[in-house]
């Protein structure tokens, strides 16, 4: 009888730690995915923005956003991307037209953050020539110095991981931020239409 104690007492304590990991990573997957309602961190991070708009901290481009008085249909890219930025600049052109066709210019406005330290002033207005953005409608703008980038990816809440060569990997969506310097919503690359529509509504309240 004590054989069998004490070689079962390693198995208990075995499934004891096991049991204990199991509930360890069942508490961290209902935190991440707030209470199993989503599994990505993406669709986490707007899911928060839906259920408590963000106030968008000061800064050099914040506080831009807050004095020029429009909504804003804000993105996050650099010039040299091929992929993904092009997507987004084919995007907002289409988005431009439409903020123009209905004479929205006064209410609602695209803007293009750069990420990438290399993207100069010429570099920006090269972009800005080739996607032929209205300066009225569509603005773009970088930071220099990288604790402002880092200060404005983190109160977005954009993820930038370097890839060769010389590329980024980044979480690319339609941001809305109202007169006030909300973060309201974020919506689908492919919901375009959609992030026009609830910007112009935000416009359009009191």
């Amino acid at each position: 009888m004590r054989i069998l104690a004490n070689s079962s007492s390693p198995i208990a304590a075995t499934a004891v730690a096991l049991l204990l990991v199991a509930v360890l990573g069942v508490t961290a997957l209902y935190q991440a995915t707030l209470g199993f309602r989503v599994v990505a961190t993406e669709e986490a991070r707007r899911l928060k923005i839906r259920e408590q708009p963000l106030l968008l901290p000061a800064g050099p481009v914040l506080a831009g956003l807050r004095a020029d008085g429009r909504v804003a249909i804000v993105t996050f890219f650099y010039s040299r991307c091929i992929t993904v930025c092009s997507s987004l600049g084919s995007s907002y052109q289409q988005l431009q037209s439409a903020i123009v066709a209905r004479g929205a210019a006064r209410q609602v406005r695209l803007l293009s953050l750069s990420f990438d330290g290399r993207d100069d002033s010429a570099a920006l207005s090269a972009y800005a020539a080739h996607q032929h953005a209205d300066s009225d409608v569509w603005q773009l703008a970088a930071l220099p110095a990288p604790q402002q980038r880092r200060d404005l990816l983190d109160a977005f809440g954009i993820v930038v991981l370097p890839a060769p060569p010389g590329e980024f990997q980044h979480n690319a969506a339609f941001h809305v931020v109202d007169r006030t310097g909300h973060l309201r919503r974020i919506f689908d690359l492919e919901q375009a239409d959609a992030a026009l529509a609830y910007a112009l509504n935000l416009a359009a309240a009191p």
